[in-house]
């Protein structure tokens, strides 16, 4: 038999130089993650501290200015990153955060602070539309669900870590040290990235960044789209006004603020269920995963608002709630990708705008001054419709398929 038959009988694998992401690679791209998410997380106990030392509600330049401007920048680094590659993105856009987040250690005021959270939202934003994307390229197809599955586990396990890191640090040394020790951490994840093995050769796409950009306005006017941004705005906006009106509730019940952190670690085991998605997703597909997760957390939060008043009952549906956060957002991503096919970038960028827009709304929700029970009943309310919206996508969906 002929070389040349040979080798048309049995595919040889791709060249390693083809895949060159490490495991090194995707460990340091993980624990960024979770360094890049602690900053958005950390605001929820840091209104409280921040607002004492700078005179005034710090809801608004802590929390939502982050939010918003993290939200709008997937628009833009999701582009860009198709553009000029996933490295260089991910070494500016690092930079720029670490600059703006030792920023705010210097913050004098409310003011000041915003426009610094402003500038650290939209820099923080390059990392994820660019993170994703080299894994999914870098990445050898075997390992990929992995890696992938990883730094998802990571994005999510820093809503837990990013809290209970701030108001530790409060506790001990002050709220400015939690943005001291970001910066260091973030400065000393730069030099890491630096050795990040370069991406391979992707194929230009077509015409310039304008068309990348133009891509994505179509990506966001699909109706399978607009049904699915309609189920994700929720849940974010549930998960932070949640955790965001927590910590003052436990307080009325009597905890002290040392004892507010081990309630708020509570969720995290469930954090980890995203790493099961695709054996869910085996057995109901992506949108039934999705909206098993949004009942499931619908259920936790009717269960924190029945049980309000017992620390026991608070723990214990709280972690169900997070559970089903926790399902749903990598089926959702899932789903976007597959939505906006085959410009995926854009599918990523509308994911993260939604997101993170009911990220910045968290806050202001929590802020209106219901009750904690009637706080969570408004809450469970959005996610059973979230659900709702997931059935009409699928119906919509399939009609288009038949």
């Amino acid at each position: 038999m002929s070389a040349a038959r040979l080798h048309s009988a049995a595919p040889t694998p791709a060249p390693t130089s083809a895949f060159p992401a490490t495991t090194g690679a995707v460990a340091l791209l993980v624990t960024m993650a979770l360094l890049v998410l602690t900053q958005l997380y950390a605001a929820i106990p840091l209104i409280g501290p921040v607002g004492d030392a700078l005179g005034g509600d710090a809801t608004l330049a802590l929390s939502t200015v982050f939010s918003l401007c993290y939200a709008i920048g997937f628009v833009l680094w999701g582009p860009i990153s198709d553009h000029y590659g996933r490295k260089r993105i991910l070494i500016v856009g690092i930079a720029a955060l670490t600059l703006t987040t030792l920023g705010c250690v210097f913050a004098s005021s409310l003011t000041g602070l915003a426009v610094l959270r402003a500038a650290q939202g939209l820099a923080a934003a390059s990392f994820a539309p660019a993170a994703l994307a080299y894994l999914s390229e870098a990445v050898a197809p075997a390992r990929r669900p992995v890696a992938l599955g990883a730094i998802s586990t990571a994005f999510l396990v820093a809503g837990i870590v990013g809290q209970v890191l701030a108001a530790t640090i409060t506790l001990l040394v002050g709220w400015t040290w939690f943005f001291v020790v970001g910066a260091a951490a973030l400065g000393l994840s730069l030099v890491g990235l630096v050795t990040l093995p370069k991406e391979a050769g992707r194929p230009a796409g077509p015409g310039g960044l304008g068309q990348r950009f133009a891509a994505f306005a179509r990506v966001v006017s699909r109706p399978p789209a607009l049904l699915l941004s309609a189920a994700h705005v929720t849940l974010l906006l549930s998960f932070v006004a949640m955790y965001t009106a927590l910590g003052p509730h436990l307080v009325e019940l009597g905890l002290a603020a040392s004892q507010v952190i081990w309630l708020r670690l509570v969720g995290l085991p469930g954090m980890f269920t995203a790493l099961l998605v695709g054996v869910i997703a085996r057995r109901l597909g992506y949108p039934g995963a999705a909206r098993l997760g949004y009942l499931l957390a619908a259920v936790g939060i009717t269960g924190e608002a029945l049980f309000a008043s017992t620390l026991v009952g608070i723990a214990v549906t709280s972690l169900v709630f997070v559970t089903g956060v926790a399902i749903t957002i990598p089926a959702m991503i899932t789903l976007f990708g597959e939505t906006a096919a085959p410009n995926r970038a854009g599918g990523m960028a509308l994911t993260g705008l939604v997101l993170f827009i009911g990220a910045s709304i968290g806050p202001v929700v929590a802020s209106v001054g219901w009750s904690f029970p009637a706080l969570m009943l408004v809450l469970a309310t959005l996610l059973v419709c979230a659900a709702g919206f997931l059935t009409a996508f699928a119906r919509v969906t399939s009609r288009a398929a038949a």
